[in-house]
Formats: structure tokens, C-alpha cells, sequence
């Protein structure tokens, strides 16, 4: 008897299914085969494909395949495999059929003919009628884990671990749990740029330390944008657009993760001013004092005689139609003014007084989690050495010896790692002392006021915000590249040295605040 030509077809769902099954579907398919006489020519396998589509690369394939008559029939573990939507598996079944081909089941059996063509048409149907039970059942429960805020699956954010709620039961529901080795880096991460620090610049240092995000890969824009955005961290569980509060840890505080908003808002307007001809000095620190909302550049169409074009600062709610009828500022009066007080800011006096400050702030914000974090883990990994040493010194078994030595080595490598690492922390850690403090804030008190780097070093560094108004502004200054909380007698009156009088507040937080007649 000549054996016909076969082609196998197996698939499996997702990755809560396994190699295992595929192999265990090839196995049944094979010895099918053999007993009634098949020769199995090729296999077409589709991994990780849910049969309630049709579109699955290699079924595609198969399909394609039958048009040359390649092969006679379709061998297949269960006709589920072949599909669970019934009516494209039907279709899909006369496109075979159309062209000859046979389809047959090795755990069910299917005589072709009308009788038989009808059974498998009953058992397709079935198969569907199960999946979409079990779907929506998987909803029901998906339902119910979020009503408890318990995990429905996906990528943990960094910082969150999930925990069984009985250990004991495999079949347990998790729930999220802070994963104390991470939470430090989602900390930092939000920390720093709400003082300043860039995304790049964070995702650089990140790398850099060679630290992965939730999903075991280096940092990039994107995954930090996400995790700048991502509620959870404010200790909110989210299931499709619904918010449970405090249904998980909260890692970051609901202050922190307000200014990193209002900072991403306010970043991502910043980019009109690189495409602007213009630079204006001010942007992303100048405020509307009526409104509130952001002064942005704007240039006048007209030009002096002397060929010069006008510059202000427009409020972004005026014109057009907006309701702010604030007035337009001439861009390099506003800004000379503010680099002046800038400067008049770094007396010999005030730099002392800052510097003191700034070194009071740095001591209590000297973070030492992630060396505590990196050495917590090469005194683990040290404690490995040791024990395997002695275990391949009261080890007689060559191939045991063999085994430890591999272990061995794996452990060397990831001590060398750890200490890399330490090494780049605590280098990254520099110690800040009041002498360079004082030196950098002293080169900027003698600066070249006409210098555009000068300018935008001074302004970055000393001014918080500006709120200005038709016949006044204030300005509210940093003492550092972060805000420092200061005592109100830190800076002496400036002078008045300006058209109208000038005079010193104290708000809140400790910022230097200016008020100024113009």
C-alpha cells in the first residue's frame, strides 16, 4: 500500500501552555500516521496563537501550501487546533477541501462523508461555545481579582513585586507587594527629574549603573515616560480605566508625583523655544502674574530702521480671542533685569551664607540606598563563595567537583560585576564641599552678563519662577540647582538700585522672593 502524503498542524494558546504540548501533539499526529498509513512531509506549527483567529502565520502558510497540492491531508491532535471560530474554521476547512485535501483528527474520528462532515461542523461549534464560556468566565474572575485589587497578570512596575496570599496553595491569587530592592530606583528616578535632571540623562545613569526596568531591559525614553505617568506608584489599582484607591503600596508621595507631572507639562511645551530664532532666556520660568499660564516667546513682524526685530514675551492665554489681556514685555528688558538681580543675588555675604545651606541639605539628602543595596548583595554573593569553596573541599565526586567549579566561576563573575558597579556608585556619589560651592557660585557673581551660556547658567541656577504683571514682577529664586529650604534671615535686602522701590519676601518653602515696580 502506497502511503499518502500528510502535513501536520499543531498549535498552542499562550505562554501558560508549553513546548511540552506541541511536542505532545506531534507525538499523537505522528503515530497516527504511521498506523493508517500516512507519510508526514512537513509540520506547520504556530506558537503562542489563539484559535479564535485565523490569522496565524503558518496556518496561512498551510493553506497556501494546499493550493499546489503539495500534500493530501491535514493531520491535526484535536479539530480545537485547527480553530475555535467556527465560522472561519468552516471556511477555512473548504478552502482545504476545495482543493483536495482531507482533514483529520488524531484523537477524534471523523468519517469523511456528509455524516461525518456534520459531526466535526457540531464539534467545531462546541469548541467555540467552550472558548467563549471561557472567556467570559477568565472575565468574570479577572473582575473579581481587581474588585480585591489582586494581580489580573501583565508586567509588574518596577518597584512592586506580586506575593501569594497562601503561600501554600499554588493556585493562590497575588497581590502586589513592594519589592524593597526597586522601590529605592523608582524613588530616585522620580526625585531627580523633579529637580531637573533630563530623561536622557536619567535613563544614562540608570544604564550606566546597569540597572533594568520592570521588564529586565535597559531604560529608555519611553519606559521612563511611563513610569513618570504611572499612578500605581500613588498606591492606586487600575483595571480597565478603574481606580482603586490605596489598593496597593504607594512608593511615591502624591507631592513628589505632582511636581513630576507639572514638570512633564511644562517640558513638553519647552521644545517651541529650540525651533524659535529667537533664544529666549526665560522660557518654562516666565508666568502670566494674572492667569498664571506660561509667558512663550514671540516675535513682532516689524523691524527698526536699524534692521532690528522685536522680541516679547506673550502670554499664552492672550490673543486671539483668549480671555488674559495681559500685555506684551519686551524680551531683553525682562531679561537684563533678571540676570542683574541675579548677580546682585551672589554677594560675597550670601555665597557663605548659601553654601552653608546647601551643605546642611546635602547631608541629610545624601541617599546611601543603592550602596547599601549593591554591597547587601556582593556580601551575598561572597557568602556564596565561601560555602562553595568548602564544598569542593570536602568533595570527592569528580563530576560534583566539576558542577561546583562552573558554580564557581558564575558567582566570581556577578562579585566582579557588584563591585563594578559599587565602584560606579560611590564615584557617582562625589562629596560636595563647601568650598566648591562657594568657588562655582563666586565664578558666577563675576561673569560676562552679555554671554549667552553665562546668562543661561545664571537664570538655570538661581531663578525658580517669575510672575509678571503690567506694572510689576516676582521673582522667586533657588539657592542651588535644587530647591533649599532656608532660613528667612539667609539673604540681606538687595539694593534698590532700580526705577521704583524693590523689596524682599520669604514664601513658604524657603525661596528668596522679589517683587519689582516697573
Amino acid at each position: 500500500m502506497t502511503d499518502k502524503l500528510a502535513v501536520i498542524y499543531a498549535r498552542y494558546s499562550d505562554s501558560k501552555q508549553t513546548e511540552q504540548s506541541i511536542e505532545g501533539q506531534i507525538k499523537k499526529c505522528n503515530e497516527y500516521a504511521e498506523r493508517n498509513h500516512y507519510t508526514i512531509i512537513k509540520e506547520y506549527i504556530d506558537r503562542a496563537q489563539t484559535g479564535k483567529t485565523d490569522d496565524r502565520f503558518f496556518f496561512q502558510k498551510m493553506l497556501k501550501d494546499s493550493e499546489n497540492k503539495q500534500f493530501d491531508t491535514v493531520i491535526v491532535y484535536a479539530i480545537n487546533r485547527f480553530g475555535r471560530n467556527t465560522r472561519q474554521s468552516l471556511n477555512n476547512a473548504y478552502l482545504l477541501e476545495s482543493n483536495d485535501i482531507t482533514i483529520l483528527s488524531a484523537t477524534q474520528e471523523f468519517a469523511n462523508n456528509p455524516s461525518g462532515k456534520l459531526y466535526r461542523t457540531m464539534v467545531m461549534a462546541n469548541d467555540q461555545y467552550y472558548s467563549d464560556e471561557l472567556a467570559e468566565k477568565t472575565a468574570r474572575g479577572m473582575e473579581i481579582n481587581a474588585d480585591k485589587c489582586y494581580s489580573n497578570g501583565g508586567t509588574v512596575p518596577l518597584g512592586y513585586r506580586l506575593e501569594k496570599i497562601d503561600p501554600k496553595d499554588d493556585k493562590s491569587k497575588k497581590k502586589y507587594v513592594i519589592d524593597e530592592e526597586a522601590a529605592p530606583i523608582v524613588q530616585e528616578i522620580f526625585t531627580k527629574y523633579a529637580d531637573g535632571w533630563s530623561i536622557k540623562a536619567i535613563c544614562d545613569n540608570l544604564n550606566e549603573r546597569q540597572l533594568k526596568s520592570s521588564t529586565g531591559v535597559a531604560f529608555n525614553k519611553n519606559s521612563l515616560h511611563t513610569m513618570l505617568k504611572n499612578r500605581k506608584y500613588l498606591g492606586v489599582y487600575i483595571y480597565k480605566g478603574v481606580e482603586h484607591e490605596g489598593g496597593m503600596p504607594q512608593i511615591i508621595d502624591q507631592d513628589l508625583f505632582g511636581k513630576v507631572a507639572e514638570k512633564m507639562t511644562v517640558n513638553k511645551k519647552l521644545p517651541a523655544r529650540s525651533r524659535a530664532i529667537v533664544d529666549y532666556l526665560l522660557t518654562g520660568k516666565l508666568f502670566c502674574g494674572y492667569c498664571k499660564a506660561m509667558m512663550i516667546g514671540h516675535s513682532s513682524n516689524k523691524v527698526s530702521k536699524g534692521g532690528v526685530k522685536y522680541s516679547y514675551y506673550r502670554c499664552k492665554n492672550q490673543g486671539g480671542g483668549k480671555p488674559c489681556k495681559k500685555k506684551m514685555a519686551h524680551k531683553d528688558y525682562i531679561e537684563n533685569i533678571v540676570v542683574d538681580k541675579c548677580r546682585e543675588l551672589l554677594s560675597p555675604q550670601n555665597i557663605r551664607r548659601i553654601a552653608k545651606e546647601i551643605m546642611k541639605v546635602a547631608e541629610n539628602y545624601d541617599d546611601k540606598t543603592e550602596v547599601h543595596r549593591l554591597e547587601g548583595l556582593l556580601q551575598e554573593a561572597e557568602e556564596g563563595k565561601t560555602s562553595y569553596l568548602a564544598a569542593l573541599r570536602a568533595c570527592k565526586d569528580d563530576k560534583v567537583r566539576e558542577m561546583i567549579f562552573e558554580d564557581l566561576g558564575r558567582v566570581g563573575s556577578q562579585i566582579d560585576e557588584l563591585k563594578k558597579q559599587l565602584k560606579i556608585e560611590n564615584a557617582r556619589r562625589q562629596t560636595i564641599t563647601e568650598k566648591k560651592v562657594i568657588d562655582t557660585l563666586s565664578k558666577l557673581a563675576v561673569g560676562d552678563a552679555n554671554n549667552m551660556v553665562y546668562r543661561k547658567a545664571l537664570v538655570r541656577l538661581l531663578v525658580n519662577k517669575i510672575f509678571l504683571y503690567d506694572d510689576k514682577f516676582t521673582i522667586t529664586f533657588n539657592t542651588g540647582d535644587d530647591e533649599v529650604e532656608i532660613t528667612d534671615g539667609l539673604l540681606s535686602k538687595i539694593e534698590e538700585n532700580l526705577e521704583g522701590k524693590a523689596f524682599c519676601v520669604f514664601n513658604g518653602r524657603g525661596h528668596h522672593r522679589e517683587q519689582i515696580r516697573t
